[in-house]
């Protein structure tokens, strides 16, 4: 029951984002002067759980309960390291990782997949952690780890590199963003046969001052910018992003520009 709750987590930066048919089979060829001007459809909501009650303290409470039960980074570092091998994130890396540090353990039980599963009783909880590599091509990662009511776990490589959002809102935005970089990237192509965008790595670029504490690992108040990185038809590319969050631990996503860097 818990797998089925998280089987839509195909988090961008650890797997290959597939372009869609119209993307595909008609690019869209967007003029150098149209690049950096926002548009509506440039708007991406990221939607929160619905639970009840307060937000904070419905968390608060969730959080405290699953408290006993958090991992120990200690504990995790070989399948973590395992988790990285496998990973398509690590595919450009020269040698297969050999080390990790683990780091950053917080919890992450207001990512939207997670608190739903929380509340229909499949999940416990669920914390992202960090990890730095000995790999120069891929030095940083993003983890989550989901704790199961029947005693399992999942663990995921999210992404590469830093991210102020939860796992479900990076995937949701990887979506459009993906999308954007690959018409981008193959216009004035005709022969870019590529059927797939890869994102290669997420920065964050600024936090307003009025940005709040992680509440359970989603932003409730404030906003801030990343930039996230894609490889497509043979181009590197980047994407500025501003995300405002909703007060509940969804956000909304603005695809502010998209370059063409190499």
């Amino acid at each position: 029951m818990s797998r089925s709750h998280f089987a839509a987590i195909v988090f961008a930066a650890a797997t290959t984002l597939g372009a869609p048919a119209s993307a595909q089979n008609d690019p869209v060829i967007i003029p150098d002067e149209e690049l950096f001007v926002p548009k509506v459809d440039d708007v991406i909501p990221l939607a929160a759980a619905s639970v009840p009650g307060s937000v904070r303290e419905w968390y608060a409470a969730r959080i405290g309960a699953s408290a006993s039960r958090a991992p120990n980074l200690n504990a995790l570092e070989e399948e973590a390291l395992l988790r990285a091998r496998w990973s398509v994130t690590t595919r450009g890396c020269a040698a297969p990782i050999s080390t990790l540090r683990l780091t950053a353990l917080q919890p992450a039980h207001a990512d939207r997949l997670v608190a739903e599963g929380i509340r229909d009783g499949a999940f416990v909880g669920a914390w992202t952690f960090m990890a730095d590599t000995d790999c120069a091509e891929v030095p940083r990662l993003r983890y989550m780890y989901v704790l199961e009511t029947g005693g399992g776990h999942i663990m995921l490589v999210v992404n590469r590199g830093d991210s102020l959002t939860t796992p479900s809102q990076m995937r949701e935005a990887s979506a459009s963003t993906a999308t954007r970089a690959y018409n981008v990237a193959s216009a004035g192509l005709p022969d870019c046969n590529l059927e797939s965008v890869g994102m290669v790595d997420a920065e964050i670029l600024q936090a307003d001052g009025a940005l709040g504490a992680p509440v359970a690992g989603a932003r409730l108040t404030g906003g801030w910018s990343e930039r996230w990185t894609f490889q497509a038809c043979g181009r590197t590319l980047t994407t500025d992003l501003r995300f405002d969050a909703d007060g509940k631990g969804g956000a909304t996503a603005n695809m502010i520009r998209t370059d063409i860097i190499g």
